[in-house]
């Protein structure tokens, strides 16, 4: 316990809540200790957090609280024990932003600009968060060891200047703004003396904290009889442990033995579910059954288990879910208020997917109506149902070789002697489909998984989900809809898919570095579904990977020996209309956070070079351009054509 670590009994701890606006006005500086580890903080990580902000500045009367941080007092600085990862993104963010937030990036002190944030003893550190332009100067040492922090600032500069953002300085000054005055977390100060090594200790072996879930989990159990409160709880136990297949989960949670969750032994393998009565049997196996906490759950090996009784092997292999346990919650409650519509429902009480609001949304939309014990029944039964299809139907992270994942959905199989979850051996397009829609939406939301988990729940065959998602998709994103998605999703969870009425305009204009990734995500997919099989094993094998950053093929700023422009010098022509052939979409691509500087400048004959050298097919639509040995407007307009002809013969087969 900390308690243990105090020096003596009249030792206090303090805490305030606090905005970087009170860090300004209170001249407070930061360090970061030695014994902690630099920035670790990953892409999907910082873009939760962007999209959170973002989504908050909607409603900019609210305060954003981003937890709590803990700091001890070291001469003139606080030394940061817990929450620098938080608190090193905002520093970023106010980098990036500048205008109020530079004040809480830098103080001006004595005519020169000193960090809030510092490094203990990591000079190099220091020097790049003075002067980012100086990486240059730095060694391949310090460079590797910054390298967090260096994406980390590619990735929010990329977000920054999306073009779904709208007026990018509208919405930065909007944010700047937001962050400065309302985004607040609790400073917790500890006392003088203690032991910062063996505290930092402490707070990195803590158990897991009360987490929300868990806290609306506890008010719907109080609402059924005393004899089967165990066996909802385990059932939302089991559901709420997202990087573990369900089967795992139920085995762990509620004390089965594989034989009691599994088919009879056959020699072969045979695609396998749940037993349809295993809610009913989960009371009767947990009865004596000691509890466990879902911290040590969560430290159970994942694969190659035997059982007990050496009967089976279990390998599912190591796996990460695309959402959080909130976010499934709230996928779930939207379905279950949908079916269980209240007098009075309208379109403004429509819950919607925001992991910061899962207390909230509960208080609004099931415990004024449903909270009874008919209703919490059917809500955790709806949850473990959903869950199931979920880890049958939706894609997961996959770790195939150390530190690389791919999307894929891998169902459980038996025979004799082994549980397996295995890749089914066809349907690819149905995994590549929603890895598509994984990449070019909110990852913090992902909406169009409500209308497809609820159609999981009267359609068990892939084939025919796989077909209801191509038609979903083309209407939630490619159609004429001007609804927000939390409507606009909430509208098909009836699964009557509307008529359809394309909308590709955006394909036809110049709009350069603000054409919505999700063109490019989308047009990938249509080259592999209509011509992958044409093509051969590169294109059959093709994955989507996370790209956001729109590059030109023909260079906005051209090298002098390059050929291959798009337009001839002796044509006489405007320089806005070079700039709409440059931003034309059949002379762009997308490429991943940092490979734009790679292209940056270079000549068409070296960007396919180097396109044509790599081991791995990034991108189907630069494979389409680099096809070509040359590069003129011609080609360019051809290529643009000819993806929009495919678009239509696209939405010809699929909506059908």
């Amino acid at each position: 316990m900390i308690e243990d670590i105090l020096v003596s009994s009249d030792l206090s701890i303090k805490s305030n809540l606090i905005t970087l606006r009170d860090v300004v006005e209170t001249e407070r500086f930061y360090s970061i200790p030695l014994y902690q580890r630099l920035y670790v903080w990953g892409e999907d990580q910082i873009t939760t957090l962007l999209e959170d902000l973002e989504r908050a500045t909607k409603t900019p009367d609210n305060y954003y609280f981003l937890g709590g941080t803990m700091i001890i007092s070291n001469q003139s600085k606080y030394d940061l024990i817990d929450g620098q990862q938080r608190f090193t993104t905002l520093w970023l963010l106010s980098y990036e932003l500048k205008n109020e937030l530079e004040a809480f990036a830098y103080a001006h002190i004595k005519k020169k600009y000193v960090n809030r944030l510092s490094f203990a003893i990591r000079d190099f550190a220091n020097q790049y968060f003075t002067n980012p332009s100086a990486y240059y100067l730095l060694s391949k040492e310090e460079k590797l060891q910054l390298e967090g922090i260096t994406q980390a600032q590619k990735t929010i500069q990329t977000f920054l200047n999306a073009p779904e953002r709208g007026n990018t300085i509208d919405f930065k000054e909007k944010l700047t703004k937001f962050i400065f005055e309302k985004v607040a977390f609790i400073e917790t100060e500890m006392p003088d003396g203690i032991d910062e090594n063996r505290l930092f200790e402490v707070l990195n072996n803590r158990g897991v904290q009360l987490q929300n879930h868990e806290i609306i989990k506890s008010k719907l159990i109080q609402y059924l009889p005393n004899d089967e409160r165990r066996k909802y709880a385990q059932i939302w136990e089991a559901c709420s442990i997202m990087d573990n297949y369900i089967e795992k989960n139920i085995k762990d949670v509620c004390g089965f033995k594989w034989g009691e969750i599994t088919k009879k032994e056959t020699e072969e393998d045979i695609e396998i579910g749940l037993p349809s009565d295993i809610v009913n049997r989960i009371s009767i196996s947990t009865k004596d059954y000691e509890d466990k906490h879902l911290s040590e759950i969560l430290e159970l090996s994942k694969y190659d288990l035997k059982d007990d009784n050496g009967e089976y092997e279990y390998d599912s292999g190591k796996v990460r879910s695309i959402i959080s346990f909130p976010m499934f919650l709230q996928h779930t409650l939207r379905i279950f208020i949908f079916k269980n519509k209240y007098k009075g429902f309208t379109e403004s009480k429509i819950p919607e997917v925001n992991e910061k609001k899962l207390i909230e949304s509960f208080e609004n939309h099931f415990y004024p109506n449903y909270l009874n014990e008919t209703n919490v029944k059917e809500f955790i039964e709806l949850l473990f149902k959903l869950r199931i299809n979920f880890d049958k139907h939706v894609i997961k992270w996959i770790e195939r070789e150390a530190n690389q994942e791919i999307h894929l959905i891998k169902r459980l199989y038996q025979n004799k002697k082994v549980l397996q979850r295995k890749e089914p051996l066809s349907n690819e397009g149905f995994a590549l489909l929603q890895s598509m829609l994984y990449h070019s939406q909110q990852i913090t939301t992902l909406y169009w998984l409500t209308p497809f988990l609820n159609k999981t729940l009267e359609e068990d065959n892939a084939e025919n989900l796989y077909y209801y998602l191509l038609k979903l998709e083309n209407l939630m994103f490619c159609s004429e809809q001007s609804e927000e998605l939390s409507l606009r999703s909430w509208n098909f969870i009836n699964n009557e898919l509307l008529e359809f009425n394309p909308d590709i305009k955006a394909l036809s204009t110049s709009s350069g570095t603000a054409f919505w990734s999700y063109w490019f995500y989308k047009t990938d997919f249509i080259l592999w579904y209509l011509k992958a099989n044409e093509k051969g094993d590169d294109w059959k094998n093709y994955r989507m990977t996370k790209k956001n950053s729109v590059e030109h093929i023909s260079p906005q700023n051209r090298r002098e020996y390059d050929e291959n422009i798009l337009w001839d010098e002796n044509e006489t022509i405007s320089d806005i209309e070079k700039k709409n052939r440059l931003d034309d979409f059949g002379n762009l691509v997308l490429l991943a956070v940092g490979m734009n500087s790679e292209y940056s400048n270079k000549s068409f004959a070296e960007k396919r070079t180097s396109f044509l050298e790599k081991k791995r097919l990034d991108s189907l639509k630069s494979a389409l351009i680099f096809k070509n040995d040359t590069w003129n407007w011609i080609l360019c307009q051809q290529h643009r054509n000819e993806i929009i002809r495919l678009y239509k013969d696209y939405f010809s087969k699929t909506m059908e």
